[in-house]
């Protein structure tokens, strides 16, 4: 059971002030676009939206939808008896460029802007490097000594050598990698002192692997106590504004076996608003894939069937949404560290627990940290689809908070939290929860098998007799038929296929082996919808994609 916290305990003064800095927010901004997805992450803790980007998350890549408005991260704790955050949605952010020294000082109170900056590398940077030793600046300026990770091939662990053989460590097939802190300003956003922690961000995806992999993208957070004093009770979250798609039909649940938590439609066709609409509604998911080392808790968090064993990392550990219009159970006042910590433990913001059944405030229900942990795929209660009363919650615009903790950090202790977002279509809505269950599953194993983890790129000579040749489709735009034209250098197996705007294949063109020689192949697609359309082409290892657009 929980029960509301006392006011006077959260309200505390504390002795351990921190004195915030004078620093201007970061503004740099950088993409993630491997696989088949494209994000856009930003120098002030705000993911996908920021600056004058709306929408910056699209998957399918090339589908022009977006799954996700806007997404950040929060983090909160006790600093002796009083309660911290550093966390926003929108504006007024509570994170700025750049490192923290001893005693969380900054290196210029009033200024963080030499450190606004996010490194862009991926495999392929350093594949060209080592074929013509020409480098990418992010590549030839990574900032190990800022704390980037690094792949060492000099011998010395201390320093960043590119022409000795060091490598940045990158996590999948490209990676950004930035530094922050939430001593640069003052917290406007939450009124809280600030905790003096350093943030170390990788974010990553791959364009390898099962399809579950290529549509998602990873978030991995260092959190750095660089204080004299401990942070109790910490916890960390990922805020959500999830639009998938069309905003106002939106349905959520949680996935307490999985660590996530998920946004579907509320029935079988997405409409388009604002020119973003999926037709066939996707799910999308927010999913723990490691948390931080938890405090004992009696249980068994990891489910390796022991409990409180040492470093036992937890998962997700609360689940909550909210309305976008204020009501009383809304926890519309995000102006307040209070209300933004009990959001992070996992109770409403005037500190009532979630109950289960209908909206989850005094319900009559149990009390519980998840909402809408049912499956709606079932009709289980308690979920949107089966609210445990009768009926269901009409769709609409969703808020949500992905939370885990709570946690310690002890003065220059680090912990790392590492979020995956899985995407998955089905053939309706409720499939699509079923098939983002099955992507959970490959995303959570390919962090746990170290599939994504760094691995060193060697130099691999192309043989001097390959040249592969691959004209792109002609015309295009069309409006029956397109032509792409090729060249092998000597026998081999082409794949050539077509997939729409989702990722769905629509014609395979070619799929066997062919000898040497210059080949022109016709796509019809008189009988295909007006849109979006992708051309692959396979052979030797190699891979060409081409967009076409079929105008009616």
């Amino acid at each position: 059971m929980r029960y509301a916290i006392p006011l006077l305990f959260l309200m505390a003064a504390s002795l351990f002030a921190q004195t915030p800095g004078t620093c201007e927010l970061g503004t740099a901004e950088a993409d993630l676009d491997v696989g088949d997805v494209f994000a856009r992450v930003f120098n002030t803790s705000a993911l996908f939206f920021g600056n004058s980007t709306f929408y910056g998350y699209h998957v399918p890549k090339l589908s022009g939808n977006s799954p996700i408005f806007a997404a950040g991260f929060w983090i909160g704790g006790r600093v002796d008896e009083e309660i911290r955050v550093a966390g926003a949605r929108y504006t007024r952010y509570e994170m700025w460029p750049g490192p923290l020294g001893e005693d969380a000082t900054l290196p210029n109170p009033s200024d963080c802007s030499a450190y606004d900056h996010i490194y862009v590398v991926s495999r392929d940077d350093v594949r060209h490097y080592l074929e013509t030793g020409v480098a990418t600046n992010d590549l030839a300026e990574w900032p190990a000594h800022l704390g980037a990770p690094v792949l060492d091939g000099d011998g010395t662990i201390s320093n960043y050598n590119l022409e000795g053989g060091d490598q940045p460590a990158i996590m999948g097939d490209q990676m950004a990698w930035w530094v922050m802190n939430d001593v640069g300003n003052v917290h406007e956003g939450t009124g809280s002192d600030p905790l003096g922690i350093e943030l170390q961000v990788s974010a990553f995806a791959a364009s390898r692997g099962a399809r579950a992999i290529e549509q998602a993208t990873y978030y991995r957070y260092v959190i750095i106590n660089r204080n004299s004093f401990p942070i109790d009770s910490a916890y960390v979250s990922l805020f959500v504004d999830a639009d998938l798609g069309d905003a106002t039909d939106d349905w959520i649940g949680s996935d307490t076996t999985l660590s996530m938590g998920y946004v579907f439609n509320g029935d079988d066709f997405d409409n388009p608003t604002y020119g973003i609409g999926y037709g066939i509604p996707p799910a999308q998911g927010y999913q723990v894939v490691q948390g931080p080392v938890g405090l004992p808790n009696g249980r068994d968090d990891d489910g390796d069937g022991a409990v409180d064993e040492e470093d036992e990392r937890l998962g997700m550990t609360a689940f909550f949404t909210y309305p976008h219009i204020a009501s009383p159970y809304s926890c519309y006042d995000f102006h307040v560290a209070t209300t933004v910590y009990q959001i992070m433990v996992g109770s409403h913001c005037d500190g009532f627990p979630i109950t289960e059944g209908g909206m989850g405030y005094q319900s009559g229900g149990p009390a519980t940290a998840f909402y809408y942990p049912g499956d709606p795929v079932t009709g289980q209660c308690w979920s949107m689809a089966n609210d445990c009363e009768g009926g269901s919650i009409p769709p609409k615009d969703q808020r949500l908070v992905i939370d885990t903790g709570p946690f310690r950090l002890e003065p220059s202790e680090a912990t790392e939290v590492v979020f995956a977002l899985p995407f998955a279509l089905g053939s309706d809505n409720l499939d699509s929860v079923t098939q983002l269950r099955a992507a959970a599953h490959v995303t959570q194993a390919a962090w746990d098998t170290g599939f994504l983890a760094p691995q060193r790129v060697e130099f691999e000579p192309v043989p001097e007799t390959f040249q592969l040749q691959v004209s792109p489709p002609f015309p295009n735009p069309f409006t029956e038929q397109t032509t792409i034209r090729y060249e092998l250098p000597e026998a081999m197996r082409v794949r050539m296929t077509v997939s729409d705007a989702l990722g769905r294949e629509v014609a395979v063109l070619v799929d066997g082996e062919q000898q040497g020689g210059s080949y022109e192949v016709d796509f019809d697609g008189a009988d295909l919808a007006p849109g979006t359309y992708v051309v692959r082409f396979e052979a030797a290892g190699e891979e060409r994609a081409f967009s076409i657009v079929k105008l009616r």
